[in-house]
């Protein structure tokens, strides 16, 4: 019973943090970050590619939340697991519209414009585009 009240709250939580299904949490990244980060000039490692912003590494779909507001992520831990946050170096060097900012918990966070980044779990290669519009309110950055 009370393992049924846990996974109860945990869904809960997660309706209320941007996640739909407990299958959209439970992707191939855990972690809740993605320590993607530039290894020579500490400046955002971003790119386009077909016309929306990735990160430079791996090529992964970059994404932003309506509900964050300037250099402030609203994605808790439990979001985390799906969005997982595109973590920037405590060096990290402002260029053009990209710039990083101290998340609550003390790590970095990449931003655009003010608006912090995410990758999505379920996104499992590159090209991959299946967090755009999720629940209304998470976007892949176009670039062109």
């Amino acid at each position: 019973m009370k393992r049924v009240l846990m996974l109860s709250a945990l869904t809960g939580v997660l309706t209320l943090s941007g996640c739909s299904t407990l299958n959209n949490v439970f992707g191939n990244d855990d972690s809740g970050m993605h320590e993607v980060q530039a290894t020579t000039t500490n400046t955002a490692p971003v790119a386009s590619k077909n016309g929306v912003l990735v990160d430079a590494t791996n090529h992964m779909t970059l994404y932003t939340f309506d509900k964050d507001s300037m250099n402030k992520s609203e994605c808790g831990s439990a979001c985390l697991l799906a969005w997982p946050a595109f973590m920037a170096p405590s060096n990290a060097q402002a260029s053009g519209q990209f710039a990083a900012f101290q998340r609550e918990d003390g790590k970095y966070q990449w931003a655009v414009n003010g608006k912090p980044l995410y990758f999505y779990a379920n996104d499992t290669k590159v090209g991959d585009q299946n967090g755009d519009n999720k629940l209304g309110v998470w976007h892949v950055v176009k670039t062109n």
